[in-house]
């Protein structure tokens, strides 16, 4: 019976495996076609969605420093995830949407305890095709081993290969006419913002604010070309804002991971005492063994909170640093949120093409 019971207890565990296994190899499922497009695909800090109040933030069970975390954290996983097929282009997690993104992802966290995750997501492409628009609901599931690869060892694996097996199926349902419409949509749409009188012209929408190729510019339309590298340069920066998600990712997922495995732990103990207390009619009497236990648990608990709360706190303030860029012999200095930089990014960019639209 006991050998039951631990193959039984095992299953969610062989069963996250065998998911992570699957997802990792999603695109040997795929039909093998060197000419096939590779979208990109944009993905935007997570949503908070944290209450105003504290006592709602305390009814509610919402620690605003791990929320901030996990609103970095979380897409972090989800980038990661999504590089390790080759089912897309260049992958990449901003601080903001993305006004040229091919295939732009945003989430908002619904809640976020440590036993469950769920995320409310949606995923459109350039054209503004939906591709994924739901709930992802994930329950914990503890690592078999300390020996498995970075990505095998979150206990929310299955929620992000279920969010990647989506958008993969939606990827291989359309043609590679489709999908080079995404891209020149996409382009057209960043190159629209920078100069609106030159490249509206070459898109149109319908009722449902559906947008398509009217027209395309030449190759070498002039125009076109600087908006490509204004689009390059855009990228260094991003590519400095990816180096900052990454090291933050790194820092917090150590105790990021305690703080979960904490959680589960007081969740699960808070239930078991429910129950204990379901099953007496009188309160613990005071002085007993499980009185002073479950008084000892809730000192351990807070102080190990607080300890958690600090680091983590910690790690997401040493994630907001200056970016210094230098570009065609300036060199640029950034300050603020990475939100706040990336805006003074784009406003920069936004006036080298214009005045390199004026010079001769």
């Amino acid at each position: 019976m006991n050998i039951a019971k631990n193959i039984v207890s095992l299953l969610p565990c062989v069963c996250t495996l065998l998911l992570y296994c699957l997802g990792s190899n999603l695109a040997l499922a795929q039909p093998s076609n060197d000419e096939r497009p590779l979208l990109d695909v944009s993905i935007e800090i997570f949503a908070m969605n944290l209450p105003q109040d504290a006592l709602t933030q305390q009814a509610e069970d919402v620690y605003p420093a791990v929320r901030q975390a996990e609103a970095r954290y979380l897409p972090s996983f989800l980038k990661l995830i999504l590089e390790e097929s080759v089912t897309w282009g260049a992958v990449r997690l901003l601080p903001e949407p993305d006004s040229g993104a091919e295939l732009q992802i945003s989430a908002s966290i619904v809640s976020s305890n440590g036993t469950q995750l769920e995320l409310a997501l949606i995923a459109r492409d350039a054209t503004g095709r939906i591709w994924a628009e739901k709930t992802y609901t994930g329950t914990a599931v503890e690592s078999v081993s300390l020996n498995q690869p970075l990505l095998g060892t979150d206990p929310f694996l299955y929620l992000y290969q279920s969010i990647a097996y989506d958008l993969a199926e939606m990827a291989s349902s359309l043609s590679n006419a489709q999908l080079n419409e995404i891209k020149s949509v996409a382009l057209l749409q960043y190159a629209a913002l920078l100069a609106p009188a030159v490249f509206t012209p070459y898109l149109s929408s319908d009722e449902n604010n559906m947008i398509s190729l009217a027209r395309l510019p030449a190759d070498n339309d002039p125009f076109l070309l600087r908006v490509k590298q204004i689009r390059e340069h855009e990228y260094v920066f991003i590519d400095v804002v990816d180096e900052q998600y990454e090291s933050f990712f790194v820092t917090i997922k150590p105790v990021y991971d305690l703080w979960r495995r904490y959680r589960r732990e007081q969740i699960a103990s808070e239930i078991d005492k429910i129950n204990r207390e379901m099953r007496q009619s009188n309160d613990l009497r005071r002085g007993s063994y499980m009185s002073l236990l479950e008084s000892y648990n809730n000192f351990r608990w807070a102080r190990m909170q607080d300890q958690y709360l600090d680091e983590i706190s910690e790690g997401f303030t040493n994630e907001v640093l200056p970016t210094d860029i230098t570009l065609e012999d300036s060199l640029y200095h950034l300050s603020g949120t990475l939100e706040e930089q990336y805006q003074e990014w784009k406003s920069i960019l936004k006036e080298l093409y214009e005045l390199d639209e004026q010079s001769p």
